[in-house]
């Protein structure tokens, strides 16, 4: 087993089973499980002291998610992401975002709207390393407002998939393990800041298609320099 800190499983109403599937959940896109790494069934029912048959519903659970990966007569191991699929999921979420957006600025209530307000400047990375992770949680929900806001239940079942299958590779989540430097984290916190401005001034206005315009754009932005992040590192490597 990798060195990491236990996982714990918290007891709600929900089913035995469903509350694994939520712990591993978590506990994959906060990378304590690593992309690539197995998800042992008996380790796992052992550390969190249930049985194997529970574990063995949560990992179907995260494989029909598609945050795990099942091989045949070897088991279950966290998804990892090629190039191409990262990139055909970026084109996916901008496409997706674009029609949240314009969805949402027909829909979006004052209160969804001053709460997209509130976290904004939560988004924006600045020279402590402490906003890298504040960044990234103010991010996901920043998009999740607006998401939801599209009252269109299939795109947000969809859109939250597809935040989960990149979490572990968003872009605020690997700033500080690249040797990305100070200018450039700065550079891309006040992109982030603009773009998001830009969109709360859009959906407050009802504005549909430029909302939609702005979503799209700053994922096509946000994947343009993902790929910058990822050749810079394989180049370095």
């Amino acid at each position: 087993m990798s060195k990491r800190k236990p996982i714990v499983l918290q007891h709600t109403r929900e089913s035995l089973s469903d509350g694994v599937f939520r712990t591993l959940r978590k506990a994959i896109l906060e990378e304590e499980f690593k992309p690539g790494e197995w998800l042992r069934q008996e380790n796992l029912a052992d550390e969190l002291k249930v049985s194997q048959a529970t574990v063995r519903d949560a990992l179907n659970q995260l494989v029909g998610e598609g945050l795990a990966v099942r091989i045949p007569y070897k088991g279950v191991h966290v998804a990892t992401l090629s190039f191409e699929e990262l990139e055909n999921i970026y084109a996916m979420r901008a496409l997706l975002e674009g029609l949240a957006a314009k969805s949402a600025a027909e829909k979006i209530s004052t209160e969804a709207l001053q709460e997209m307000k509130d976290i904004l400047s939560n988004t924006i990375v600045n020279n402590d390393p402490e906003s890298v992770p504040l960044a990234r949680e103010a991010n996901r929900r920043f998009h999740e407002i607006f998401i939801e806001a599209s009252q269109r239940r299939f795109l947000i079942r969809t859109l939250n998939q597809i935040l989960d299958w990149i979490d572990p590779m968003m872009l605020y989540s690997r700033t500080m393990k690249t040797e990305i430097g100070l200018e450039t984290r700065l550079k891309w916190g006040e992109r982030d800041r603009f773009q998001h401005t830009r969109l709360v001034e859009a959906l407050e206005a009802g504005d549909s298609e430029l909302a939609g315009q702005v979503a799209t754009e700053a994922v096509e932005e946000a994947w343009n320099n993902l790929t910058e992040l990822i050749f810079e590192k394989s180049n370095n490597e």
